[in-house]
């Protein structure tokens, strides 16, 4: 397993998810202080080689006054939903090609045309009359089907739109305080809430209504409403189609002198209860993401280091300290694809910092070095049978 650094920006990244199996975009900024840090989207295009994997920044859209704080892709098209402080902005991504010179195509160099534009946007923390001073929106998830957005804000407040009108169907408070994450169900019927109060909703969509809590007793049957809260949650459906919801706990309170481990959870949606769960160690988790073929989960830290596990076992298959100077702030993994296997890249995780740095994880592919272990294995207990033999005295 290995990192690399794919970009390093001038300004924090907060935000970071992939538009295909060729590109990404990150985005952040320094807000609207006067501190001379800039706000801005960056479009980036994926290199394959053998040896390694690379980045060229082909577009970056200012973002001007207002940092990107967290941002979702549709599901079907170019386009993208941005949170800017209270306020939820649709950008419309085009890649075309570029008419190409007599010069490119003597060099045989096609070239691709990046253009951002703002669709439309709208006040979606609250309803425009009740908006407190500092509230903003958290986070922001399109639905499967591509037809609805749903928005989580800083004062516990969810609202579901309707795209790409951005018509607010329902708006709601949610929570008592931060909504920190929300995940949409497959079906798009559902979606999941958790927030800072320790609390884990699941709502139906349609209806805009709470349907259930979420509980959680803790790896020693602790039942304690505060020992611990959701982090993030995730949806995922295994290669069988089942669909699973995973989540990261963190404890509610950090005791410096006995910290208690963060933890991943697996979930039963046919019962919405924990199905699994693994201790993710002392430092606590930040982010997570899973990967669109089903088979993995990768876990961020306040450290700056970085976890994959197993999705279905939720074994640990590697870990990187330090991969940034700070907290992680976000992650997203390649979609399977014909250059990342061509590659020998059995994943490729994308993995952003408020360090000002885009890098990418990546595991060489197991199945290139089966036979080699095999091999060592046979060698190594023909000699230790041969041993054992003369040992007891057999005549060799």
């Amino acid at each position: 397993m290995s990192a690399v650094t794919l970009h390093t920006t001038n300004f924090p990244l907060y935000t970071v998810d992939v538009l295909d199996k060729d590109h990404f975009v990150v985005a952040g900024g320094g807000g609207s202080a006067k501190t001379g840090v800039p706000n801005a989207l960056q479009i980036f295009k994926l290199k394959y080689s053998d040896k390694e994997m690379t980045a060229e920044k082909v577009h970056e859209h200012d973002s001007e006054r207002k940092a990107i704080m967290n941002c979702s892709i549709h599901p079907k098209e170019k386009s993208l939903a941005v949170g800017k402080e209270n306020e939820c902005h649709l950008l419309s991504i085009d890649i075309t090609k570029k008419t190409q010179s007599k010069t490119d195509k003597k060099k045989n160099d096609a070239k691709e045309g990046y253009k951002v534009s703002t669709l439309c946007s709208e006040v979606t923390v609250k309803s425009v009359d009740e908006i407190d001073d500092g509230d903003f929106q958290k986070v922001v998830r399109f639905t499967g089907d591509g037809e609805h957005i749903v928005t989580g804000g800083s004062n516990g407040y969810v609202c579901v739109l309707k795209y790409p009108t951005l018509k607010c169907l329902h708006n709601f408070k949610a929570h008592d305080t931060d909504v920190d994450d929300l995940a949409v169900h497959p079906n798009s019927k559902r979606f999941v809430t958790v927030s800072r109060d320790t609390k884990a909703y699941v709502w139906r969509l349609e209806e805009g209504k709470r349907e259930f809590e979420l509980f959680y007793t803790g790896p020693n049957g602790d039942d304690s409403e505060d020992a611990f809260r959701i982090r993030a949650c995730r949806f995922l459906t295994s290669e069988k189609g089942e669909i699973f919801l995973y989540t990261i706990q963190v404890p509610a309170k950090f005791d410096r002198h006995k910290p208690s481990p963060s933890l991943i959870v697996k979930w039963d949606c046919s019962k919405w209860i924990p199905k699994l769960s693994r201790s993710a160690g002392l430092e606590p988790l930040t982010q997570m993401a899973v990967s669109d073929d089903g088979h993995y989960v990768g876990v961020g830290t306040a450290s700056g280091s970085i976890a994959v596990y197993i999705s279905w076992n939720l074994a640990p298959l590697v870990s990187i300290p330090e991969v940034h100077n700070i907290f992680v702030t976000g992650l997203a993994f390649l979609p399977p694809s014909q250059s990342l296997e061509d590659s020998n890249k059995e994943f490729g995780l994308l993995t952003i910092s408020a360090d000002n740095t885009c890098r990418l994880v990546t595991l060489p592919n197991r199945r290139e070095f089966s036979i080699w272990w095999i091999l060592i294995g046979s060698i190594l207990l023909l000699y230790l049978t041969f041993l054992a033999l003369g040992y007891l005295g057999f005549d060799l």
